[in-house]
């Protein structure tokens, strides 16, 4: 992929880009957040490990603080570009077990994209940045993976957090096609989610101004 500028500007200044060679299909200050499964229970009103006193704009901020806290852990000689690729709640539940999207959780993500001179590849900067959180007592597991693709996810007993972290090589042959993807740069995508809150909905006042 070829960028306007070599910027190895952080997170929090990110920069706009040509998504043209995006990868194709991709979909303290930090507040402890992890992921809560989707619950059997068909009533968004009795769903298991909401959480009631917390709501949607305080999980905000920390899940977009973690985000950048992961990337800024990459080596800054590496970085080609940094992109906000989604910044958004998300509904924890089917429609049809909550129609109205009111159990919701914060997504947090970033594509890394790095340089092309091939000094790192994707699975090596993965593994070190979740060696990096293991050293302060995260828990890493693979969520998968091939000589193209590497996966893991990060969770931690004394945090409600969970990052995901994806390594893409380049791969600009095959077609999209379940983990591979269609990849033009070596990519780092950092996912952070957010505990599942109660909201007043998808449409509401209160989610519509925090994804403004």
């Amino acid at each position: 992929m070829t960028t306007s500028s070599r910027d190895k500007t952080k997170v929090h200044h990110m920069v706009n880009v040509d998504h043209r060679s995006r990868i194709t299909g991709l979909a303290t200050a930090l507040l402890a957040l992890t992921i809560l499964s989707a619950c059997s229970s068909p009533q968004a009103n009795s769903v298991p490990g909401d959480y009631p006193d917390v709501s949607l704009a305080e999980t905000k901020s920390p899940a977009q603080l973690l985000r950048n806290e992961a990337a800024n852990r990459l080596p800054a000689e590496v970085i080609d570009q940094i992109i906000e690729s989604e910044d958004v709640s998300v509904a924890c539940l089917s429609e049809k077990d909550d129609p109205d999207g009111l159990i919701r959780s914060w997504h947090s993500t970033a594509d890394v994209l790095i340089s092309d001179d091939g000094a790192a590849d994707a699975q090596t900067l993965v593994n070190d940045l979740s060696a990096s959180f293991e050293e302060q007592g995260w828990t890493a597991r693979s969520l998968g993976g091939n000589a193209s693709v590497t996966s893991k996810l990060l969770e931690s007993e004394t945090s409600l957090a969970d990052i995901q972290i994806a390594g893409y090589n380049i791969n600009d042959t095959l077609p999209s096609t379940g983990l591979e993807q269609k990849v033009e740069q070596t990519t780092v995508q950092i996912q952070v989610h957010g505990p599942c809150v109660r909201t007043a909905g998808a449409d509401s006042d209160e989610v519509t101004s925090l994804e403004s």
